[in-house]
């Protein structure tokens, strides 16, 4: 303790010599601009943990925060006195590099507030800027420094010596580095890269994962085009050739068959022009696709089949959500000719936006009656062996959520229904990423048989002695968590008491409230940013909102692109909501108030989506890592919450089984608006007990808010800041 004592004193009073050093510089006015820019950024990164204190944390191992301390802070203040030092160097150098400085910084404050870098990548980062600035006067080539630099902390730097003699091959080296890593992502920024000798080695290896991402650019007018045309791999020119039909987006999923010539793409297009029997079609494929899987291959089209497939499937719900007041023949109208596997498909593709009473109602007319009803015999083992038991886990976990996996299991023979729930729970470590887990730890949360309950105790606990048997360290995290989890989860205790449990046995903070001080910011303010969108959804969410801010509470001002709500009364708070201008407007307007709030270091606490599910990932990519509490209303799948606690690991989850609606949204938003005025901690069990009470007597609301998961009882939330917490304290 004492030895890092030392050392933090000795870092401390290292920077503040260099600033005197540089203090005594005789810096003219023509570049002093250039230097406040620098100090600008430095103390950004110096009170992004809100303390402005010299001590840059980034982690929470000391070392790492005092060698990133140093970099950002005295290595920085070196650099700056070098260059004023060097009498080599004229005005217009000097301006250069010290240009370059504030870029770099700028970067890495915008990346590290948005958590698209790694914070403890700074020293390596200013390292390289400095050993490349020396090439750089020397007259040498700037490529030997970036190798060991990601793709993030390096895209701007290199920038900076676009007349170096090494910056084109730096470039791309350093793209390429990142191509192959990121091959979702690359196409948009490969068009700058086409002459580079990778490109097509990027372009084959992107048709392979992402085909329809090729396709896109293979039928645009673009040079990018040119080069995907010109490119002699096997996949890329299927991909060509799909591209030259007008239905070519419909055809692409079934690039497997084209390959294997068991279809043509002319008898495509007469199947894809009528909706019923492309979905049909769609089903049928899948089914064959996920056999190919099954036995250890990799269809190229199945991603690109189940996003064409959901797209589909959420036309059809949308359409029986729409009606849900009419008639069940009515309302179920456009699904009457389904088959059981094709219903089976709605389901699982339907999970962030499917109404209960379009899942299962008194009729029997939901998708999930329909479905067992309309199999012959009505065995659910049945139907899973005829979709080679496509996403199960998913069904599954959907089935407990909406409270018929009991049904569903006794439709089999009790062997088979406990085969089918081991399976359930069975090579959950094998996953790339933790949805499987997720969803099981949401199913327990949901289901009410005890038997049951107990029968996956025990299974867990099965699995958890399996893999410690083999060494398996990732699936003992995982069954291990899980086991406690469940174990906690069913004490007979009240909520609050449960979570307290959850909090101390997890080592997490607080899971059933966050405390007002986390909220506020350096100013004792608290910042909030809602998104709207603008189609007409959004636009009279927009208008519905803004009428709960009375002129006696809340001063409202608007520019072109967003409303600033701020309190009058109670501890101050603001609210920044963007306009929901029509599309594509409204992301104009996103991105308007998300440059805004940067610039003026403005990180809000409290992030709130209000729009359908497929605007989430706009709200997502704006999210900050300040965010301590994030309110989807709807979409509460494992993706979004993974993106959610990787970009902010502390946000406590508001999020729905359904789709959301304003009738619920703004209760829980005026609710919490409530509480950050009046200065408390944010209790997420009183809360929801207020809410609970005030839906009670409203029959329309009452269902839609029980679909509502708080972040207390959000167990898939819980379970990924578990996880996540357990791998850093091995890491360390």
């Amino acid at each position: 303790m004492r030895r890092f004592f030392i050392m933090l004193l000795l870092v401390a009073f290292s920077v503040s010599l260099v600033r005197a050093q540089n203090s005594h510089i005789q810096i003219p006015i023509t570049r002093q601009g250039f230097h406040d820019n620098i100090d600008k950024e430095q103390a950004a990164a110096d009170k992004f943990d809100g303390k402005a204190d010299d001590l840059v944390k980034v982690s929470e191992d000391q070392t790492i925060n005092l060698q990133v301390t140093n970099a950002l802070l005295k290595e920085v203040d070196d650099m700056q006195v070098e260059i004023e030092r060097d009498s080599a160097l004229d005005h217009r150098l000097k301006v250069k590099y010290l240009s370059g400085i504030y870029v770099m910084l700028k970067d890495y404050n915008q990346k590290r507030a948005h958590h698209n870098i790694d914070p403890e990548e700074a020293p390596a980062m200013i390292q390289a800027y400095r050993n490349m600035m020396h090439a750089d006067v020397k007259g040498q080539s700037i490529l030997p420094y970036i190798q060991h630099l990601s793709f993030d902390a390096s895209e701007k730097i290199i920038e900076l010596f676009r007349d170096n003699s090494g910056y084109k091959e730096a470039r791309g080296v350093v793209f390429t580095k990142y191509a192959f890593s990121n091959l979702e992502t690359v196409m948009p920024k490969l068009s700058q890269y086409l002459n580079y000798p990778a490109t097509d080695s990027i372009i084959a290896a992107v048709a392979r994962k992402y085909p329809n991402q090729i396709l896109t650019y293979a039928t645009s007018y673009t040079s990018m085009a040119t080069a995907i045309k010109r490119n002699q791999d096997p996949i890329v020119q299927q991909i060509v050739r799909i591209g030259q039909s007008e239905q070519s987006t419909k055809i692409l999923p079934f690039i497997d068959e084209l390959l294997a010539g068991t279809t043509t793409v002319e008898k495509l297009e007469k199947i894809v022009d009528n909706d019923y029997q492309y979905y049909k079609q769609m089903v049928k494929s899948t089914i064959a696709l996920q056999k190919l899987k099954n036995e250890g291959q990799s269809p190229y089209g199945l991603k690109a089949m189940m996003e064409n497939m959901q797209a589909k499937s959420l036309l059809y719900i949308r359409d029986v959500n729409d009606l849900h007041e009419e008639p069940a023949p009515v309302r179920f109208a456009s699904v009457k000719n389904f088959t059981p596997e094709e219903l089976y498909y709605l389901i699982i593709n339907g999970q962030e936006e499917l109404y209960t009473s379009s899942y299962t109602n008194h009729n029997n007319a939901g998708l999930y009656d329909q479905m067992m009803i309309r199999m012959k015999p009505p065995r659910g083992d049945s139907l899973l062996m005829m979709v080679n038991f496509d996403r199960f886990k998913k069904f599954i976990a959907m089935a407990a959520g909406f409270n018929t996996l009991d049904n569903f299991l006794k439709s089999m023979a009790p062997e088979n229904s406990n085969y089918l729930m081991q399976k359930y729970v069975q090579n959950l470590e094998k996953t790339e990423d933790l949805e499987d887990a997720v969803d099981v730890a949401n199913s327990f949360g949901s289901i009410r048989d005890e038997k049951l309950l107990n029968f996956l105790r025990e299974e867990v606990k099965n699995n958890l002695a399996y893999v410690k048997k083999h060494k398996d360290t990732r699936g003992t995290v995982i069954y291990q968590l899980l086991s406690s989890l469940f174990e906690t989860a069913s004490k007979d205790e009240n909520d609050s008491s449960k979570a307290s449990d959850m909090s101390v046995k997890f080592q997490l903070p607080p899971v059933n409230y966050v405390a007002y001080n986390t909220l506020e910011s350096d100013s004792g303010k608290v910042f909030q940013q809602v998104f709207f969108y603008g189609d007409k959804d959004g636009q009279e969410s927009f208008s519905s909102f803004m009428t709960n801010f009375p002129s006696s509470e809340w001063k409202v001002s608007k520019n072109k692109y967003w409303a600033t709500i701020s309190s009058t009364k109670g501890k101050p708070t603001t609210i920044y909501a963007n306009l929901p201008i029509d599309e594509p407007g409204d992301k104009e307007a996103i991105s308007k108030l998300s440059e805004y709030l940067d610039e003026n270091d403005i990180h809000p606490t409290i992030f709130i989506h209000r729009g359908h599910s497929y605007h989430i990932n706009t709200t997502l990519d704006n999210l900050q890592s300040s965010a301590k509490i994030v309110l989807l209303g709807s979409c509460g799948g494992y993706h979004n919450l993974s993106v959610v606690l990787g970009k902010s690991p502390e946000a406590h989850i508001i999020s729905s089984k359904q789709v959301g609606t304003r009738f619920v949204n703004e209760p829980i938003i005026h609710s919490l608006e409530d509480v950050v005025r009046s200065g408390k901690n944010v209790d997420w069990v009183i809360m929801w007990a207020q809410l609970t009470k005030r839906f009670a007597p409203d029959a329309r609301n009452k269902e839609l808010f029980s679909d509502y998961v708080p972040p207390h009882k959000n167990l898939g939330a819980i379970f990924i800041k578990a996880y996540k917490q357990i791998i850093k304290d091995e890491k360390k």
